[in-house]
């Protein structure tokens, strides 16, 4: 069960125009339509879910680790290399996923200034916020890899 404070804590990130689970169930779709086997989400996968599940409720700032770092990274390499599968794999097709509803660099800004702002109710620790930086790349190389292998 959420408690009040994480529930507005995380309504306070909605509609911030970065979320990307439309885009990707778009591309997903149009994906499975060019007759390309969409395989079922991965194990690791999963469990990163999870993990992230029971983060954002037990510890909404370490959690907020795991989305700064998701969101400037997928925002900024992630993009690099779908222009690249684009290119070299899609016949040129820009996937929904690299659209923004705006200048995305004004979205990242804005969702600095929103944890920012957030974070200086935030005991500090950063050996722990560390800790889950480490943890959540953690998790994206395991992903990546096994993404590699398929």
């Amino acid at each position: 069960m959420m408690d009040l404070n994480l529930i507005i804590t995380v309504a306070y990130f909605r509609n911030s125009g970065l979320e990307r689970s439309e885009s990707f169930a778009k591309d997903i779709e149009w994906l499975g339509q060019q007759d390309v086997t969409i395989p079922e989400p991965l194990f690791t996968s999963n469990k990163y879910v999870k993990y992230l599940e029971e983060l954002a409720a037990q510890s909404p700032p370490l959690f907020f680790c795991h989305l700064y770092n998701i969101y400037f990274s997928h925002i900024t390499g992630g993009q690099v290399i779908a222009r690249k599968v684009s290119e070299k794999l899609l016949e040129g097709k820009e996937l929904t996923i690299c659209k923004w509803p705006g200048d995305h660099e004004e979205l990242l800004k804005g969702m600095r200034d929103k944890l920012n702002a957030l974070a200086q109710h935030w005991s500090r620790d950063e050996n722990k916020c560390l800790k889950e930086t480490s943890k959540c790349f953690m998790y994206m190389e395991t992903i990546i890899r096994l993404i590699i292998l398929q």
